[in-house]
């Protein structure tokens, strides 16, 4: 029989804490407070969110077109992430609930390391193919860790205010202090980006879509109970997402919580869900249709000024020019642009950009098939797109789920629809390709546990 304490003490727990953890038991009562082990837990989720949407590299500017864009082999992201892998491990191993932890090993999980142990195995340089995956994994570990490392979702709001707020707090002090490093200078390869904001992250391509994620974690703060601090967030990040100039992700951005809304406004997440399929193809007929469309062709130059898409047409034409040579398995993960596949070649004075030299594909899409071809692409676009559309149907149906869940469906919706301009899926530690790791796995976390404080016994199975 048990002792009448140990059935307070779980009672108190249960109203304490978020089903996502353990209490610590430790063999000497009160060595950790309840409260110090909160903070310690809003600190830590408060600093992986800072550390992805930050990064150990601020304002370490660079070109889309000049530079590898290989951040892989840098030192200081190698040990720095490695550190905080490992603290955030240790940390999970202690706080988290086995059952949670144990969730990763779901067959999607487990068939994307499979994916990704075959690139490493079938590299032409497998060690810096392990390098770049390790890091990739690190950063995915990390955003797992910053949802369920907090007490409850009262405590994982506020390490978002913090890390949101560190963030802003950096790139609008690099425009003050540091305006050189926080906005573009002449690049020759793109002038025409000279005098956009980049903040602390090294391209506009990539500060506009992060500080749009960075609005939306407003959104939801407001939504919460939050509203001062949530809309300075909110209107902070879409400020400066305007200054970046980018017209399209201006235009995904109020797109994407227009359909999440319809969720809320319908009563059914199958309404948010159609809109997102519907927008997904409409977004693939003026992208990659207009290459086959003369008409779309120029109904996107009247509507944006530039029926390429700033030179992107071209290598949207290159890509799928060099599909059909390896299309089952494709070329190795890493290793096309900027590998002697397309270095190799003569130089193309008739494309608008020189391929040769150019970081990524611009599409996240064809890029998976030039990558890992057919078969290890549909497991990557099934994990990265497909997947967190039924997570978002089965986490809206869990109590005191749904505006987490709109949230992180928010952030996916976004990427989705911006995965047709840029490239950044399984991008190391990039900061965007970072975000939609954050959303996919929050949205995996809250399709199988409730944030709610729902004792264990209620969860879905």
């Amino acid at each position: 029989m048990r002792h009448p304490s140990h059935h307070v003490s779980g009672q108190l727990w249960r109203r304490t804490w978020s089903p996502l953890q353990e209490p610590l038991q430790f063999a000497r009562p009160g060595v950790l407070s309840p409260g110090l082990l909160r903070l310690s837990a809003i600190v830590l989720s408060a600093f992986g969110m800072a550390l992805m949407l930050i990064s150990l590299r601020p304002f370490a500017g660079a070109s889309l077109v000049s530079e590898t864009g290989d951040d892989g082999g840098n030192l200081i992201n190698q040990v720095g992430f490695l550190a905080a892998g490992l603290v955030f491990a240790v940390a999970m191993m202690c706080l988290a609930r086995r059952r949670v932890l144990a969730s990763l090993l779901s067959p999607g999980f487990l068939l994307l390391g499979a994916v990704l142990a075959y690139a490493v195995a079938t590299a032409p340089d497998p060690d810096s193919t392990l390098r770049a995956v390790v890091l990739t994994l690190i950063g995915m570990f990390v955003a797992f860790a910053t949802l369920v490392l907090p007490r409850s979702e009262k405590d994982f709001q506020i390490a978002l205010m913090i890390a949101a707020a560190a963030a802003l707090a950096l790139s609008y002090g690099g425009l003050v202090l540091l305006p050189d490093l926080a906005k573009h200078g002449y690049d020759a390869y793109e002038p025409q980006h000279s005098g956009l904001w980049r903040g602390h992250f090294s391209h506009k391509n990539i500060a506009g879509p992060v500080m749009c994620v960075i609005a939306i974690f407003g959104l939801y703060l407001m939504r919460t109970g939050h509203r001062f601090g949530g809309l300075i967030i909110f209107a902070a990040g879409a400020l400066f997402v305007f200054e970046t100039g980018s017209k399209t992700t201006s235009g995904f951005f109020p797109l994407s919580i227009l359909i999440v809304f319809m969720a809320g406004l319908f009563g059914r997440s199958g309404a948010a869900i159609l809109a997102y399929v519907l927008a997904m193809a409409l977004v693939a007929g003026v992208t990659i249709g207009s290459l086959y469309s003369p008409d779309i062709s120029l109904l996107i130059g009247d509507f944006l000024g530039d029926e390429t898409y700033t030179g992107r047409t071209a290598l949207w034409e290159f890509s799928l020019s060099k599909i059909p040579d390896k299309p089952w398995l494709g070329y190795g993960l890493y290793n096309f642009w900027g590998t002697t596949n397309v270095t190799g070649l003569d130089k193309p004075f008739e494309a608008a950009w020189d391929y040769r030299f150019i970081v990524h594909g611009h599409n996240n899409f064809l890029d998976l098939l030039l990558n890992l071809g057919f078969v290890g692409g549909s497991v990557v676009f099934w994990m990265l797109y497909v997947g967190p559309v039924f997570d978002y149907a089965r986490a809206r149906r869990i109590s005191g789920n749904s505006k987490l869940a709109d949230m992180f469906f928010m952030i996916i919706v976004f990427v989705g629809l911006l995965s047709f301009l840029e490239t950044f899926f399984l991008a190391r530690n990039d900061p965007l390709w970072l975000m939609h790791a954050f959303g996919l796995i929050g949205l995996h976390v809250l399709a199988r546990f409730s944030v709610s404080g729902i004792p264990a016994s209620t969860y879905r199975r």
